[in-house]
Formats: structure tokens, sequence, C-alpha cells
């Protein structure tokens, strides 16, 4: 027996002459728990690039509304050389049909008004208690990083309402006039410049 044994093992040998044997299988690849550990690496990058993307958009839209605000300042003083006031256009804002009319008198100087982005409040006031000698502009805006230069605009809305950006002469008339309180408020006062009047 031990003989036939021997000759099968001869027989399969030299039947395999010049023939490599087969490798046993190797598995390549990567393990569930290592698949799971680098897919969770990707979402914690991939959030960390949206928000910072987020706040890259925000500031934009920002530096977007103070270019804005500063070419209609520049039209409402053209405005105001070729007709000796400003707009006469008391308490409006872009979501009123009084826009319309203030946009209207900055037409030939500034063809193209500007849209808010995301559709927040621009404002503008000039007053007949002053034969529209004064104006003030204020816009919303979204950043954070900008309240410094809102707490440093010299005009009424300030740390309370972090988000107003104020421009014109009424803002800083009203606040150094002598008034207190809510009498220095340019927004809302009427036909009166200041909250306290004149």
């Amino acid at each position: 027996m031990l003989f036939n044994k021997q000759k099968i093992k001869n027989d399969l040998d030299s039947h395999n002459i010049g023939r490599t044997k087969a490798k046993p299988m190797s598995v390549c690849g990567f393990t569930l728990i290592e698949l799971l550990v680098v897919i969770a690496i990707i979402g914690l990058l991939s959030s960390v690039v949206l928000a910072s993307l987020n706040t890259a958009r925000i500031k934009a839209r920002d530096a977007k509304r103070f270019a804005e605000l500063t070419e209609m300042q520049k039209a409402i003083e053209f405005y105001y050389d070729a007709n000796g006031k400003y707009p006469p256009i008391s308490n409006t804002h872009n979501h009123a049909s009084s826009w319309t009319t203030f946009t209207n008198y900055l037409k030939p100087y500034l063809p193209q008004i500007p849209i808010d982005p995301t559709n927040l409040y621009w404002y503008y006031d000039s007053d007949t208690g002053d034969n529209n000698q004064t104006y003030g502009m204020m816009i919303q805006i979204e950043s954070s990083s900008n309240y410094s230069k809102v707490n440093n605009d010299g005009g009424y809305y300030n740390g309370n309402d972090p988000n107003y950006y104020e421009v014109g002469s009424q803002p800083t008339y009203c606040m150094n006039s002598g008034y207190s309180g809510s009498g220095r408020n340019w927004w809302g006062g009427g036909q009166s410049v200041c909250g306290g009047g004149n």
C-alpha cells in the first residue's frame, strides 16, 4: 500500500513538471472598520470646508452690499448737486412701494439699482423738516465680523441692532444734536430730521 501511495505521488509530480504550484489565495483590501474610519474623516473634512465656504459667502455678500451702498451714496450726491436737495422720500425701504419712487430719482446717476442678494432691508430717509438737506441710509448686514463697522459708523443703531450699517449726514447729525434716547433716532421721525425734532 505504501508503494502505491508513493507511486501516485511520483505520477502527480511527473504530471506537473514545468508547472508552477498555485499559491494560496491572499486577501487584499480594507476591513470594514478601516473603510468606516476613512468615510468619517472625509465627512468631517467636508463639513469643515462647507462651513468655511458659507462664512466666505456671507462675507462676500456683505462686501457687495458695502460697495453698492457706496455707489448709491454717489448717486444721491449727484442728485443733490443737480437739484439742491436730496431725493425727497421719507422713511422708505426696499420692500416698500415708495422705494420705486426713490430709485427713479437715482436712475439718471445709477442705471442699475442694487438688489440685495438675500432680500435684506435697505433704508433711506430725507425729511422736509430741513428741506431735504440731509439724508440717511442704512443696510442690514449678515457677518458678525462687520459689527465693529456698525458700532463705529456714528449712527443711532449700534449695540441693540448691531446689523444696521448707517451712512449719510442725518445719523451723525441726530446723534450729535443734543437729543437723548430715541430722540437721536433719524429713522421714522416723520417730517422731523430726528426723533426729537429738527
